[in-house]
């Protein structure tokens, strides 16, 4: 477990004060490269992944293309909650869009902590709360606003973000093609 990780729970749960040492053997630490994949579509998801460095992306391949559903930076967690916690195959993939140095937790290791640890359900509903509040606030977002508009804002609302995914990533995350991104981008600095 992290500095990082650690500092993450105790800023969700302020009365937190469970020693970092007894909780520590629960998680690993990788670093991963740039296009590393942690889990591919059909694989079973067994882990979930919290981000000290770096950007993971979740995404599916449709055609032949990707097709990004969600990010997850510094502080944030990301996995294929569907097929973590039915044990199915996967539906979607999960890879490093930077080098990247996350936290990972099986879900054996999830199970047994939050039994021994059941304070830690509650840093996890805050997670889980947070992201299901941002997904269904995007897929309303999305399917209400004009493209320009719906750039506009997740340039205005992640300015950190946006300078670091790849043009044709992004591209797919907001449903245009690399060449109206292009325009969207024009249009947006004149």
């Amino acid at each position: 477990m992290t500095d990082q990780l650690f500092l993450h729970i105790q800023q969700l749960l302020p009365d937190f004060t469970i020693p970092r040492e007894e909780m520590a053997h629960f998680f690993e630490t990788i670093s991963v490269e740039k296009d590393t994949v942690l889990l591919n579509e059909g694989d079973i998801n067994n882990t979930i992944y919290f981000v000290n460095s770096g950007i993971l992306y979740l995404f599916y391949e449709d055609k032949g293309k990707k097709e990004v559903i969600h990010f997850a930076l510094e502080n944030w967690w990301l996995t294929d909650y569907k097929t973590f916690c039915d044990g199915k195959p996967a539906v979607y993939a999960i890879a490093a869009m930077e080098d990247s140095k996350i936290t990972c937790i099986s879900r054996q290791n999830y199970e047994a902590m939050l039994l021994q640890y059941p304070l830690m359900a509650l840093y996890f509903n805050k997670i889980h709360e947070r992201a299901y509040g941002a997904a269904l606030y995007k897929q309303k977002t999305y399917a209400t606003t004009p493209k320009q508009d719906f750039y506009n804002y997740f340039r205005r609302t992640y300015p950190v973000l946006i300078q670091r995914i790849p043009d044709d990533i992004f591209a797919s995350y907001i449903g245009v093609s690399p060449e109206i991104l292009r325009q969207l981008q024009a249009d947006y600095l004149s």
